[in-house]
């Protein structure tokens, strides 16, 4: 078992390996494809990645995270009793990620710090407490994952902290019509603290975070469906389908119909 901070995350090739891991996302942002599809990854965002997983990083931006390594055995660890607490590798697209409060992440460092100590003893006390404490990691990541709506009633926690109830909303409503200083208001913001704190948190704008999320779901979309480009463009959350174009091809350098091909091909 191994903690390894990764304070930033650089870019990083399609690769694969033989251990569990969880990925614990701090702060920054970046693109994470995971078995071929593309996810945006943002701070407060957790992953699971299965043995044979492929994965890789793309177009990072300050993007701070803790992966945790490890390898079940046949007792405490034994893979049959963490399954509930981890999305199976079959499961694709958002399944595969959850999200979960600033708080929470807070209460998780002393947590993964002690982990760390213990995973750097050899003794079978240090082993015991490890697994002990990962145990206690999976199931705190598990039980305070954010639902659909972001927790939004949470008004009286500080403007960092509710960032990450504002990104699970636009995670789960992107395909929707989003008046970004609505959402402002909505989670007690003024629209130009809004900007401000989230770009601080995620190296990126409101506007072009909730673009991206937008881009994700299109490219989802374009590899498993037969449905028109214009129909995925409506779909995600484009009213205009030449916007949708040109977003589309300044994110992945192709045309959307290229990049269904491509994409197909290489499956």
């Amino acid at each position: 078992m191994v903690v390894e901070p990764r304070s930033p995350q650089p870019a990083f090739p399609l690769h694969e390996h033989d251990f569990h891991e969880l990925v614990i996302v701090a702060s920054g942002s970046g693109w994470h494809v995971l078995n071929g599809e593309p996810h945006l990854l943002s701070c407060g965002e957790v992953l699971y990645l299965a043995p044979e997983d492929r994965h890789s990083f793309e177009q990072v931006h300050d993007l701070c995270l803790t992966n945790v390594i490890y390898r079940p055995n046949g007792a405490l660890l034994h893979s049959e009793r963490l399954r509930p607490l981890q999305p199976s590798r079959e499961e694709a697209g958002e399944r595969r990620y959850w999200q979960v409060s600033e708080e929470t992440l807070g209460r998780l460092e002393p947590l993964l710090s002690a982990l760390a100590r213990e995973c750097r003893q050899q003794d079978r006390a240090s082993q015991l407490m490890a697994e002990s404490l990962l145990v206690q990691l999976l199931v705190t990541l598990w039980r305070e994952r954010l639902g659909e709506d972001g927790r939004s009633s949470e008004q009286g926690c500080s403007a960092l902290r509710r960032l990450v109830h504002v990104l699970a909303y636009l995670r789960h409503n992107c395909t929707r019509s989003i008046d970004l200083d609505e959402v402002a208001e909505r989670f007690g913001y003024s629209p130009r603290n809004f900007r401000r704190i989230f770009r601080d948190a995620t190296a990126t704008t409101p506007h072009d975070y909730l673009v991206k999320l937008r881009l994700c779901r299109a490219m989802r979309a374009l590899r498993a469906s037969d449905a028109s480009v214009t129909a995925v463009a409506l779909e995600s959350g484009f009213n205009d389908g030449n916007y949708f174009s040109s977003a589309f091809r300044k994110q992945t350098g192709m045309s959307p119909s290229r990049y269904r091909r491509e994409a197909r091909s290489d499956s």
